[in-house]
Parts: C-alpha cells; sequence; structure tokens
C-alpha cells in the first residue's frame, strides 16, 4: 500500500458523517442552464487572474502595495498549548518546511492570484516534510453547487490551464482534500475560488494607465517652447535656404543664444508650450479610485502630499486594524490547516490539544517600548494575572522576544510554549 491511500484511510477515519437537515430532504432541483455560467465562471476567472497578474508584472505600485501587505501581514507567531507533545510536533512541521521563510510569499502571491493551492508532502513516518505551491490556472476545485466534495478523496486536480471541459481530463491529476491546502483570498461563499486583491481595480487601472500615458504623450510633443520664424515676402525655395544657412541654431537644443541670419523683413516670435500641463485632476481621481481596492493607505506608498499628521495617523490605525484581519485571515486558511493536518498524522486530535497562534508585533523594539512592556507587566501581576497569561498578552508587542528564555527565566513551564523566530 503506497503512502497516499495509507494516509487517506487515517483521513477517512475523520470525515463524519453530519446529520440529515431538512435542507438534505429539499434536494437540488436539474438546472441545465447553469452549465453556461460554469464555463462563464472559468473563463472569467483565467481572465481576471491574468490582467492582476499583468498589472503586479507592470506596475510598480501593485508590486509595491501587494508586496508591503504580505510583509506587514505575518512575522513571529507563538504557539501555546497545554499538551507539549502538540506544541513540539507542530514546532518541528514548522521547521522543516520552513513556514516562515515562506509565510510571506504565499501570502503575497494568494493576493496577487486570489487563491493558494499549497501541496503538503508526507514521508513515511508522518511528517510533513515539504510544502509546495502549485501552478494557480492550472489547479481545480472539484467542489458541488455547494462548494462541498462529493468524494473527498478527488477533492482537486491539476490539468492543463487550457481545459475547459466540465469533466477532468483523463490525464489530470488528482489530489485529496487533506494533501491540498486552498487558501482563498476573498471568497464569496458557495463560490470555488477567490479573488485577487485588485480584482475589483481592473477597470480603473485601465483608465489610469491609459491617462498616465496621454500625460505623457502630451508633455513630449506639446509642453516644449516652439519659435515662429517669419521671411516676409521669401518664396519656397528662399525659405529653404533661410533653413539651411541656419541650421547650425536651428537644430542645436542646447544652445544658450542662438543667432539667426536673413537678408529680408521678417521676426522671430516665441510660442510657449501647453500652459494646462498641470491640469491631472481626472488622472488623480482615477488612481484614487483604483487605490480603494488596497488596504495599504496611499500615503504609505508614496502619494503623501497635501496630507496632515492628524490624517495620517488616522490612516495608520485603520491599516494596523486592517492587518489584525489579514493575519487572523493567514492563520485560518494557512497556518491552522497545516498544523492540523501535522497533529492528526502524528496522532493527535486537534480537538484534544487545542493550542493559540499568538501572533509578535514587526515593529522595532525600542526602550519605550521596553519600560511600557515593564510597566504592563507589574500591573498585570498586581491585578493577580499569572506569569503565562502576562507574557501571552505581552507577546504581540515584543517582537523579536525568545518568550520560552523569558518563562524559563520567570519560573514558567516553557514546555507549554514554542518560540517560531522569522528571519524576515
Amino acid at each position: 500500500m503506497g503512502l497516499i491511500q495509507r494516509f487517506a484511510a487515517l483521513f477517512r477515519q475523520r470525515q463524519i458523517e453530519p446529520d440529515a437537515t431538512t435542507i438534505d430532504e429539499m434536494g437540488v432541483p436539474a438546472r441545465p442552464s447553469t452549465l453556461p455560467d460554469l464555463f462563464r465562471a472559468e473563463r472569467d476567472r483565467v481572465d481576471i487572474v491574468r490582467k492582476c497578474r499583468e498589472m503586479y508584472r507592470t506596475d510598480m505600485r501593485v508590486r509595491r502595495i501587494v508586496g508591503t501587505l504580505a510583509r506587514d501581514a505575518v512575522g513571529e507567531f507563538v504557539i501555546k498549548s497545554d499538551v507539549a507533545q502538540a506544541v513540539e510536533v507542530a514546532h518541528r512541521m514548522v521547521e522543516r518546511v520552513q513556514l516562515i521563510n515562506h509565510l510571506d510569499d504565499y501570502m503575497r502571491l494568494t493576493l496577487r492570484d486570489g487563491d493558494s493551492f499549497l501541496e503538503v508532502g508526507v514521508n513515511a513516518r508522518g511528517e510533513i516534510a515539504t510544502l509546495t505551491r502549485k501552478p494557480t490556472l492550472e489547479m481545480r476545485r472539484a467542489s458541488d453547487e455547494f462548494d462541498r466534495f462529493a468524494d473527498p478523496t478527488r477533492a482537486f486536480w491539476w490539468g492543463d490551464a487550457a481545459w475547459w471541459g466540465i469533466e477532468a481530463p483523463a490525464d489530470a491529476v488528482w489530489f485529496a482534500e487533506w494533501q491540498i491546502i486552498h487558501a482563498r483570498w476573498d471568497h464569496d461563499e458557495g463560490s470555488r475560488y477567490g479573488a485577487p486583491l485588485f480584482a475589483s481595480a481592473t477597470a480603473a487601472f485601465k483608465r489610469m494607465s491609459e491617462g498616465e500615458t496621454d500625460i505623457a504623450v502630451r508633455r513630449k510633443t506639446r509642453a516644449g517652447m516652439k519659435y515662429l520664424h517669419v521671411v516676409e515676402g521669401a518664396s519656397e525655395a528662399e525659405l529653404e535656404e533661410y533653413k539651411e544657412r541656419n541650421q547650425e541654431a536651428l537644430s542645436n537644443p542646447f544652445a544658450a543664444v542662438a543667432d539667426f541670419y536673413t537678408n529680408k523683413a521678417g521676426s522671430i516670435t516665441a510660442i510657449q508650450g501647453d500652459a494646462n500641463m498641470q491640469q491631472i485632476a481626472d488622472v488623480v481621481h482615477h488612481i484614487r479610485t483604483f487605490w480603494t481596492a488596497s488596504p495599504v493607505p496611499m500615503s504609505l506608498i508614496g502619494y503623501g502630499q497635501d496630507l496632515n499628521r492628524d490624517v495620517l495617523d488616522k490612516q495608520k490605525e485603520q491599516y494596523d486594524e486592517e492587518l489584525r484581519v489579514i493575519t487572523r485571515w493567514v492563520e485560518d486558511e494557512i497556518v491552522r490547516p497545516l498544523i492540523d493536518r501535522q497533529l492528526l498524522l502524528a496522532g493527535i486530535l486537534p480537538e484534544t490539544a487545542a493550542y493559540q497562534i499568538v501572533w509578535s508585533s514587526k515593529r522595532v523594539v525600542t526602550p519605550a517600548m521596553l519600560r511600557d512592556a515593564a510597566d504592563a507587566a507589574l500591573r498585570l501581576r498586581t491585578l493577580g494575572f499569572t506569569d503565562d497569561l502576562v507574557l501571552q498578552v505581552l507577546a504581540p508587542f515584543l517582537p523579536g522576544i525568545d518568550l520560552s528564555t523569558i518563562m524559563l527565566a520567570a519560573g514558567g513551564d516553557a514546555g507549554r510554549v514554542a518560540a517560531v523566530e522569522a528571519g524576515l
């Protein structure tokens, strides 16, 4: 029996048949008219992902937004549980797959594509040894209209991105539900896939790009100063002779003083360039419209003009609140499913080894932060908080601090905490 069959039997034992409900009794009517919608959903998904990838590839703002959000959302975390064995198993797995080193990449690519299909590779000892990301547009989720798997042993398949059939091709590679961690950004209930971060901004991005191109072309063709040479009574041949005689002055754009010569009455008039080049309010509107799809404030990327400190502080506060939500998404969509699988493979039920994931702040620790943390710790102890609870409360505000060492020094049970340090 191969490794996949061996571990499939293990996960099959975990599958509990849900109790029948009135929804199951009602059933689902025949809907042939929905078949075109299935084709359209797949086609639209591919089209949107490719547009967002092009935006990410060609526009530095999109790349900077996605990279900043992915970097700020993940960092150090601490696994806490009353079951020391569960903490040890999870800690070793995180180190084997180098999760901390790759987690921001998984997040960045999920924001870009809307989905990440992460395959867990399990060795003969029941250890998750590798975690690899499969091509987004080549992976399909074989769920029903309620996004449930009829057959958990054939939950995902990998095939050609150009395949448009309802059924999977004969040469498709199938994966069981436990083999793939499917992280879906901006996922709608009932749908199979997520959506890229900038999926709703493709139209605004197109208008913004066209407007900026128009501005660049306009500046190049209409911003420079021109001269009108009037040679009274000159014929076409005499005008050509005039241009040839003054060619040096006409063709040298770096001449500080240009002298022209003519033997007929005439004049040279300077024509100023377009005086309305600063009128770019329409393009600024498109930029701001495009940016509403991003949780990262414009002022943090490079658009901080006409912004006072109070507004900036408010935007930073809102961004920090948004980051907490995104960090929780990373935990629920990637970190916890991975840890749960490893615990099951190690013979530990996740329900019996309840654990917490405590994320640390990514800010650099300053003496003022340490002073405030120490003052807070004394106050919490005065209120009767245990050392373990005090450290759990302070962990998010002490990035880079090894909590296991602190607990050992404080007399706590060091076996209850595994500190996972990020090399970011």
